[in-house]
């Protein structure tokens, strides 16, 4: 099989999270399946993007959009990145520049089917832009494309109509698909609510390989984690509420043992900071700011507990890198966590529920290693370790296809 994978983000220098579990997804199909070709198309998916919270983050996005230059990077001997420079902007402004990125996708597609000899599919990773580029190449090539969504909350307001239906840009992809996605049973029921058939939910996967249980945490001391963008809706307010109520309960001699090492850059980082020393919390919560993907893993393995109350996740795959490292989770019922976090693993509590929250840490504190890591682990990659995600895409690719030459038949 010759795939093209069309994502929306990508990682970049100033948000190198952004989109990473794409990129991984992409790499794990082409290494699961040595036997298959796979292409990656790239315009700039975050350097080449013009707003002004983006330029504000960091100019230099800008200036290394510039510099992109047409190309192939091949990654391994069947995963290769095909680079076609373009930008592009929010589509409610003049169109996003549409037609644009549709011609660097279009080349970068032209080049995928002159290096491995033909494209049997399009996987395109949300709605737009990528769903509508794969919908228009398909219009052009008779290339089946299927979309995976991961937008949360569904829609996001830019995409919705002031009569409470989508925008055409979201719902043309979707309708026309061979095959419609979503990372979780409750995004897939938000996007059947706009009359749309229900997609199928295959969520995000985990490299079990990069994520493991690491040496056993300092047990004269504990320790939560938390990995997240800093902004209102990862709920990092309710956090260190929750974190005040919970350590005002202990023993001074406890509480000097218990430690939150919060991980993350964004706009609300400031704040937070500021809140978290009106609120006492300075002697127990360490900023640790933006961090790499080692680092990010250490911190997975030597903590006792992950711990994120988002107000909203479509899925969550910091609470997979967790259970894959073995680590008990404490989350919030938003979207995703849902469907990761069961008694087996973890303890859920309603979004913005501050007792609640302050409950489950307490909790945690007194259980967490209770909790038998290798069946966590183990679980968590009959999920989402890469094979089993793999197998589950390729079921639908060769569907689609199949589909198609019946079509093409008949």
């Amino acid at each position: 099989m010759n795939l093209f994978v069309i994502p929306s983000w990508y990682p970049h220098r100033c948000f190198p999270w952004e989109g990473v579990f794409l990129q991984e997804q992409t790499r794990a199909i082409a290494e699961r399946r040595p036997g298959w070709n796979v292409g990656t198309s790239l315009w700039g998916q975050g350097e080449g993007f013009l707003s002004s919270a983006h330029l504000l983050k960091s100019p230099r996005c800008l200036l290394d959009a510039q510099d992109m230059k047409r190309e192939e990077r091949a990654l391994l001997p069947n995963l290769v990145e095909f680079v076609t420079p373009a930008l592009w902007w929010p589509e409610r402004v003049f169109g996003g520049n549409k037609q644009a990125l549709l011609a660097a996708s279009r080349e970068s597609l032209r080049r995928a089917v002159a290096r491995f000899g033909g494209v049997d599919l399009i996987h395109a990773h949300v709605s737009y832009p990528a769903g509508w580029l794969a919908m228009k190449l398909s219009d052009e090539t008779g290339i089946p494309y299927v979309v995976t969504e991961h937008m949360g909350p569904f829609p996001l307001p830019v995409y919705a109509r002031r009569d409470g239906g989508l925008k055409g840009v979201l719902r043309e992809p979707l309708e026309r698909a061979g095959a419609r996605i979503a990372v979780s049973p409750m995004l897939a029921r938000a996007i059947a609510g706009f009359g749309l058939p229900e997609p199928e939910f295959i969520p995000n996967l985990v490299d079990e390989r990069l994520y493991a249980p690491g040496p056993p945490a300092d047990p004269e001391r504990f320790a939560f984690f938390t990995l997240c963008v800093m902004d209102v809706g990862k709920g990092v307010s309710d956090l260190l509420k929750g974190a005040a109520r919970f350590l005002s309960e202990l023993r001074p001699a406890d509480r000097a043992l218990v430690s939150f090492r919060l991980g993350g850059d964004g706009p609300q980082l400031r704040s937070l900071q500021q809140e978290a020393t009106a609120l006492g919390l300075d002697a127990s919560v360490m900023w640790l700011g933006q961090i790499p993907r080692g680092r990010a893993r250490e911190e997975f393995s030597r903590c006792d507990a992950f711990v994120l109350t988002s107000h909203h996740e479509s899925f969550g795959i910091v609470y997979v890198e967790a259970t894959a490292c073995g680590k008990p989770v404490v989350a919030t019922r938003c979207g995703g966590p849902e469907v990761i976090v069961t008694p087996e693993n973890g303890v859920l509590v309603e979004v913005g529920d501050l007792a609640g929250i302050a409950g489950a840490l307490d909790f945690m504190l007194r259980n967490a290693r209770g909790y038998d890591a290798t069946k966590i682990r183990a679980r968590c990659l009959e999920r989402y370790g890469r094979e089993a995600v793999v197998a589950r895409l390729e079921q639908v690719y060769q569907r689609v296809i199949q589909q198609r030459q019946s079509a093409a038949i008949s």
